[in-house]
């Protein structure tokens, strides 16, 4: 399971999900109007513990958090 916690301005918000798509769904469901507040996003994984990730909320919200992105030929490919 992934455990992301979007760090917003004075506030934080954790999601635990079986994918990282799938702990954005849920955030986006609950806090979508807070979206453009995220400044980080910090990922990790219950069952391994070296696992971190903190990346930008666009970085996130564009590659990690889509399972489908597009290559430079226009090909689907998926993401994490």
């Amino acid at each position: 399971m992934y455990v992301v916690t979007y760090k917003l301005p004075g506030r934080e918000k954790t999601f635990t999900a079986p994918t990282i798509p799938a702990a954005h769904k849920l955030f986006i469901k609950d806090y979508a109007e807070a979206a453009g507040e995220v400044k980080k996003v910090k990922i990790e994984k219950n069952d391994d513990p070296n696992f971190l990730m903190v990346v930008s909320y666009p970085t996130y919200r564009d590659f990690l958090a889509n399972p489908k992105v597009y290559d430079a030929r226009g090909y689907k490919k998926y993401a994490i």
